[in-house]
């Protein structure tokens, strides 16, 4: 039993170490529009379009992600907790790339068109949300290895699909709202 339980803190380390030393090359990855900001006012608009096409985009895979890791919590034979925290660690990866891409909204709030600043102020709340559920499922998943379904990981990941829904939600009516208002 001891040797059983040394193994899997042995496993546990190493992989933890991979999903680190892949952590820094996915985020950046996750990021085409860091750094390519357009300088002057104007510019900036189709900067953020694709800036919240972007936060879109992950908000979509953690929904993706949210909704695969619910299944398989409900699936005792798909329950491995490695598997869980890889699937936790991409998704911790996207959010932290939407928060990056929100602050660079937020910091060009004035700069953007009236439906991107309504976009910002709409889904920064639920970035912030999937932000804290996202660390508190790492928490979840770290301190009931043993007991996830004893645990509330199936209730936190419902909430990041929500939060995620939200947020692609939110981006997606006020673009077809005003491009409906433009002609197109």
């Amino acid at each position: 039993m001891r040797v059983n339980f040394l193994c899997k803190g042995v496993l546990t380390v190493a992989m933890l170490c991979v999903a680190l030393a892949a952590l820094p090359a996915f985020a950046t990855a996750n990021q085409p529009g860091a750094g390519t900001l357009k300088a002057g006012k104007g510019a900036f608009a189709s900067d953020a379009s694709s800036l919240l096409q972007q936060v879109r985009n992950d908000a979509h895979r953690v929904r993706n992600d949210a909704d695969q890791l619910e299944a398989r919590l409900r699936e005792p034979l798909l329950n491995d907790w490695e598997s869980d925290g890889s699937l936790l660690e991409r998704m911790r990866a996207r959010v932290n790339a939407m928060d990056k891409l929100l602050l660079q909204l937020r910091m060009n709030h004035s700069k953007a068109l009236p439906w991107q600043q309504q976009a910002i102020e709409r889904i920064g709340p639920s970035v912030v949300n999937l932000t804290d559920t996202t660390e508190d499922a790492m928490a979840t998943l770290k301190n009931n290895q043993e007991h996830i379904y004893a645990s509330n990981l199936g209730g936190l990941a419902d909430h990041m699909y929500e939060e995620a829904k939200v947020i692609d939600q939110a981006i997606g009516d006020l673009e077809k709202s005003t491009n409906a208002g433009h002609g197109g």
